[in-house]
């Protein structure tokens, strides 16, 4: 157990917030599915791997959920100071605090409401993220049709 490391929360929870990425699947299967909401799966899953039991688990979720509303400051201040960033903050701070509330839910790990803090709050929507296809065999040096 010595070896065993927990991901950064931007590696679980934030790829979806690009474009391109918002509908990819996790790289990591839980009990046989590729999902952002594995429920109680991931409970089965962390003590079937790595060993730890639901009680420990549940401190991880509270230690998790306390560095996430840590860290969200800055991602506002990030926001304020870099303009391009601005959208691509606001979904990270809407995808940290599902993944977050996710976890705490009743049906997965019941730890009770979280206290995310102001920096989840206060924000406008971020824009629609487009997605542009690309065609294949359509080289954009040949003009429009």
């Amino acid at each position: 157990r010595a070896d065993v490391h927990l991901s950064p929360a931007y590696d679980m929870l934030t790829t979806s917030v690009y474009a391109g990425f918002a509908h990819n699947p996790p790289g990591i299967e839980f009990m046989g599915k590729r999902t952002w909401m594995p429920g109680k799966n991931l409970q089965k899953f962390i003590a079937a791997t790595f060993g730890i039991q639901p009680k420990e688990q549940q401190h991880m979720v509270q230690a998790i959920s306390d560095a996430v509303a840590d860290v969200a400051p800055q991602v506002r201040q990030a926001m304020a100071q870099h303009p391009g960033f601005e959208d691509i903050g606001k979904r990270m701070l809407m995808a940290w605090a599902e993944g977050v509330q996710g976890l705490r839910d009743q049906r997965v790990y019941a730890v009770g409401d979280w206290q995310a803090g102001d920096a989840f709050e206060g924000f406008s929507a971020p824009s629609k993220v487009v997605i542009e296809s690309n065609k294949i065999g359509r080289s954009p040096l040949l003009g429009q049709r």
